[in-house]
């Protein structure tokens, strides 16, 4: 059996949880957490001594309802939520502490916290009801595929007659599963039905050899087209694609950015074993508009550029030339390196906007500040469960300054990112010094399963964990496991196993 394919019948059980065993960076988290904790009372510090009250609410994840009669705990101290929702627990020693919260027709929670000795600590909480009644559809299939976006959302431009920031690109990964029997040479092809020729909506590969792209219409830069074959990911355990170019547009002009892919399941004989879809997240909404106008935004970007730094990029492009931000500055993105003494173009970017996001009534009043630039108020990238539990995006990557003084400090952008372990717990953290998208299982309850499935195949990306608030995202977790939620359920890949808890 080649290892792209899992086998799994007869082995223990599957039970998805946060994410997926060892943790990323240094337990203070990134720059922008530490400093995102300093502005927060101090979450993410030391250990003083004595003890103070922690105080919060409880509410139902999904209604936004307050729960009364739920139990939060440190292990020693307990409190009860009121009729309000309101709770308050004494006692917990000041410093890192692991609170829970178990309410009757919950799913108990767990949050990694900081308890102040000197004021009340506020710790939030939003519980998800329990679920696991419904029968799973993979029970009466052969294969089952696991599939996924590992970014979360991929940013793109509509023009690029005047400068690139990004190129078209979308990566999508996917895992077979046969849970009876085993096929050989296995095959997994996507594509796009609503999205059959990029070309209508985007002017990217008229300017792509200027950019350096060497690439045919429909063709994303890394060579992988718009419709076409997975390849074996770099591991070893499943299929990737990527960097499609496919745009947040359908064929028809429909603004889409919650476009599906079809992947289709072969074996050497050509037989379809399975098929299933796969949301592919891209979207054009970048508002420069809100602060460099709508006439012609992009113009006014390269002529305050050419003001503030002394390039000619305006007269350039009157001249027929264009330019990727990336020729200077580095970008982790794409792997370019930029150039020597030329800021990052994350840091760039943060830098120079941190303190102009009250320039305009309209970025002043785009909730979150963040969508400014990243997709955006229409788009809504930031959709996933932590978000429904009402964290920002400040909680985990700071304000724009905290952006600034991490990257600053040496933070790597891209390559360095917030960890799942910062506010879970060690056996739901990434795996030591890798990303959450390249993390893989190391805590099941057997050793057969660890090293082997993607945090993502079950949890779904960054910024767009299940469950969403949108409703493309889990059509995987739908079609296989009969709900919205994370893969949580054994028999989605098992056949005959007792349910159990996967994070050991």
């Amino acid at each position: 059996m080649v290892k792209t394919v899992l086998r799994v019948a007869g082995a223990l059980a599957l039970l998805a949880g946060i994410a997926c065993g060892g943790s990323q960076e240094s337990a203070g988290g990134t720059p922008e957490q530490v400093a995102a904790a300093a502005a927060n009372g101090g979450r993410g510090g030391g250990k003083p001594k004595g003890t103070a009250a922690v105080t919060g609410v409880v509410k139902d994840i999904a209604t936004g309802a307050l729960l009364s009669g739920v139990t939060i705990s440190d292990g020693t101290h307990s409190a009860t939520t009121s009729s309000t929702g309101a709770y308050s627990l004494s006692g917990t020693a000041a410093g890192t502490a692991t609170l829970t919260a178990t309410g009757n027709g919950y799913l108990q929670t767990s949050q990694l916290v900081t308890v102040s000795s000197t004021a009340a600590s506020t710790v939030d909480w939003a519980l998800t009801r329990s679920y696991g009644n419904q029968k799973i559809p993979a029970a009466n299939m052969s294969t089952v595929v696991l599939a996924w976006n590992d970014l979360g959302m991929h940013c793109d431009q509509d023009d690029y007659s005047y400068f690139m920031v990004l190129p078209p690109f979308n990566t999508l990964h996917a895992q077979v599963i046969q849970r009876n029997s085993e096929s050989s040479g296995l095959t997994v092809s996507y594509a796009f039905p609503k999205k059959t020729d990029s070309t209508l909506h985007t002017n990217f590969w008229q300017y792509a050899a200027q950019y350096g792209y060497a690439v045919a219409p429909n063709v994303g830069i890394s060579g992988s087209p718009l419709a076409g074959d997975m390849k074996p990911d770099p591991n070893g355990h499943g299929f990737i694609a990527q960097g499609i170019p496919v745009t947040p547009y359908d064929d028809d002009g429909t603004w889409d950015p919650y476009g599906t892919a079809t992947l289709t399941v072969k074996d050497s004989t050509g037989k379809v074993l399975q098929t299933a879809t796969v949301v592919a997240p891209v979207s054009t909404e970048m508002m420069c508009s809100n602060c460099h106008g709508t006439t012609n935004p992009q113009l006014d970007i390269l002529q305050k550029h050419d003001a503030l730094s002394g390039t000619s990029l305006a007269a350039d492009h009157a001249a027929g030339k264009v330019h990727a931000c990336s020729e200077c500055h580095s970008d982790n993105a794409i792997g370019a390196p930029g150039k020597a003494g030329v800021e990052s173009l994350s840091l760039a970017m943060h830098n120079f906007h941190k303190d102009k996001m009250s320039t305009t009534s309209v970025a002043a009043s785009t909730t979150p500040d963040c969508y400014n630039c990243h997709p955006g108020p229409k788009t809504q990238c930031l959709r996933g469960i932590m978000a429904r539990a009402g964290k920002t995006c400040h909680d985990c990557h700071g304000d724009m300054n905290a952006m600034t003084s991490g990257l600053q400090g040496g933070r790597k952008p891209w390559l360095e990112e917030p960890r799942c372990g910062s506010c879970h717990d060690a056996k739901h953290a990434e795996n030591s010094g890798t990303l959450y998208r390249n993390s893989l299982l190391q805590n099941s309850p057997s050793g057969e399963m660890n090293g082997r499935f993607y945090c993502e195949a079950c949890h779904n990306g960054p910024h767009a964990e299940l469950a969403t608030a949108n409703s493309a995202d889990p059509t995987i977790p739908m079609q296989f496991q009969g709900d919205n939620y994370w893969i949580w359920s054994c028999t989605v890949c098992h056949t005959s196993q007792p349910q159990s808890s996967m994070h050991r």
